[in-house]
């Protein structure tokens, strides 16, 4: 190999052997090189859009169900929830995340009194169950273990009772007494958030009359605090909200019997969705 120097650029010769490039511009030698070498391929292909690339930036707080860890209060931020709040909802509709001796809800997840910091004794708690009824005593007892509540395996409730959406140390609330003594503010403010369409129910029927009180005669109605249905009666304070079997056909979720039915909707209540309310839970 030999050098030619000229008054543009030097120029290799004597590369005839080299399949047959006899005159490269050393000008292009390095740039050519540098693309060579960085060309090289250092893994076996890309991610597939379909499986983890759509996928790589998510964390457990993105996931819904048991994976969703982080602490929602009063002061925090929005988290997703994956069965009827949050996502597409106002931020102000994102569930309370946490521990759910410290919720209260079996599923970790709190969806009414969002405020733990404010409201730590009584929590609204969304979900279904198939076991009938508020009155009956079974019906204060888990059937499933709990496993139930709108982020739970179970959102349903397949064999679960109202109960079951509450958390242990927990109790589903008894009547407008039991919410007194567990809401700071003696009753259901705060219990929903503005344009959040639930019903959280106590533990109790009422009279034909409108009253409520804990009797078998008194089965009339589901009571609770919320935004849809009726409002309560003056014989249910502080609730706030009450639907009969017609207000329950109309949310398409709640089941309280038929005509039938229509002075023992506390004893007949089952509901299907975990959208749209649940039970209210007392601190033991």
């Amino acid at each position: 190999m030999s050098w030619v120097s000229t008054a543009s650029s030097p120029t290799v010769v004597g590369l005839g052997d080299w399949g047959g490039l006899a005159r490269i511009p050393l000008g292009l030698l390095l740039p050519l090189a540098t693309a060579m070498l960085g060309c090289r391929v250092y893994s076996i292909g890309l991610a597939n859009d379909g499986a983890a690339g759509d996928f790589a930036d998510m964390d457990a707080s993105d996931l819904g169900g048991g994976q969703e860890t982080s602490t929602i209060d009063g002061s925090g931020g929005p988290a997703s929830d994956a069965n009827g709040y949050g996502g597409d909802e106002p931020v102000d509709l994102a569930p309370t995340i946490s521990d759910p001796l410290i919720v209260g809800c079996s599923d970790g997840t709190r969806e009414g009194f969002r405020d733990i910091k404010n409201w730590p004794s009584i929590a609204g708690c969304a979900g279904g169950w198939t076991q009938q009824g508020l009155l009956d005593p079974s019906s204060r007892t888990p059937e499933c273990l709990r496993v139930a509540g709108n982020d739970s395996s179970n959102p349903e409730g397949f064999r679960c009772s109202v109960s079951d959406l509450c958390a242990p140390t927990w109790h589903a609330c008894l009547d407008g007494p039991d919410v007194t003594s567990h809401s700071p503010t003696g009753g259901c403010e705060s219990a929903v958030s503005p344009g959040d369409e639930a019903l959280f129910v106590v533990m109790v029927g009422a009279s034909p009359q409108g009253v409520c009180y804990h009797d078998p005669s008194a089965a009339n109605d589901i009571h609770g605090c919320g935004s849809i249905g009726q409002p309560e009666s003056g014989g249910c304070p502080p609730l706030d909200r009450r639907m009969s079997f017609a207000d329950c056909a109309a949310t398409d979720v709640w089941q309280c019997g038929t005509a039938d039915d229509s002075l023992r909707e506390a004893e007949v209540v089952t509901k299907f969705s975990s959208s749209k309310g649940g039970v209210l839970c007392c601190k033991d």
